[in-house]
């Protein structure tokens, strides 16, 4: 596989990770100082401590938590790169690339000789539950508690991305095809990272893949439009010519 556009790591994700890690530091240090006033015995240090120790607790739970969402988020997009890289020189792959009237990046794009493949990837935890396009994450708390997280509908936002991709090509097809213009099929891919997560989906709109099944549905999708290496790379160019 080659890789037309190494992705590094998003700046809001970096921004946001360093963030909430910063902020997570901060109420540490406070939090430990509000203990040291607690036990000092003296009635106003006392009061501090006890007004500001649960306060400061929640505000540092509250980092943690957002810092370990942005967190897996970028390591659940580099696994899926190292999942891809068995695939031969005659695909390739395409990292974080923001499409023209997108309001974001798309994670993966693979072209092959075989099929367009737009990925979307998740790294949640916990059960995953899926009725058509809406979501839901079930995660069970340290102390056993079960709360119900609302998320973003993947299947919509992989199914937006990978209707403009092909608008794209298909708007670019003198640029990238000298022959006929085949039909051309986008495939949209959402593709769970993390092993620990429970998929529950029904009525899916999407294909839904654990990371170990992507590299085999790649490879072994059927195509009645083959498209030879000189297309790949005229369909590459122009994906990123007009993306960033």
């Amino acid at each position: 596989m080659k890789i037309l556009k190494q992705k590094k790591q998003k700046l809001y994700v970096w921004k946001n990770v360093h963030l909430n890690l910063s902020r997570l530091i901060i109420f540490l240090i406070l939090f430990i100082f509000c203990i040291i006033l607690f036990a000092t015995g003296e009635y106003l240090f006392n009061t501090i401590g006890l007004l500001l120790i649960p306060v400061l607790y929640l505000l540092g739970l509250f980092s943690y938590k957002k810092y370990e969402t942005w967190f897996k988020g970028g390591e659940g997009e580099k696994i899926v790169i190292r999942e891809l890289e068995p695939l031969e020189d005659n695909y390739y792959l395409i990292n974080g690339i923001v499409l023209p009237g997108s309001r974001g990046d798309i994670d993966h794009i693979v072209i092959g000789p075989n099929g367009i493949f737009v990925i979307e990837a998740k790294n949640y935890s916990g059960e995953i539950f899926c009725i058509g396009d809406k979501w839901e994450r079930q995660k069970t708390g340290r102390k056993g508690t079960v709360y119900d997280i609302k998320i973003g509908s993947p299947s919509n936002q992989v199914k937006r991305n990978a209707k403009m991709l092909k608008d794209l090509l298909i708007k670019n097809k003198r640029e990238i095809f000298k022959r006929y213009s085949p039909h051309l099929w986008v495939h949209g891919i959402v593709v769970f990272t993390n092993p620990s997560c429970e998929l529950k989906i029904r009525n899916k709109t999407v294909l839904v893949l654990r990371l170990n099944e992507l590299y085999k549905f790649i490879k072994n999708t059927k195509s009645d439009a083959l498209f030879p290496d000189d297309e790949l790379k005229r369909m590459g160019k122009v994906i990123l010519k007009y993306g960033r």
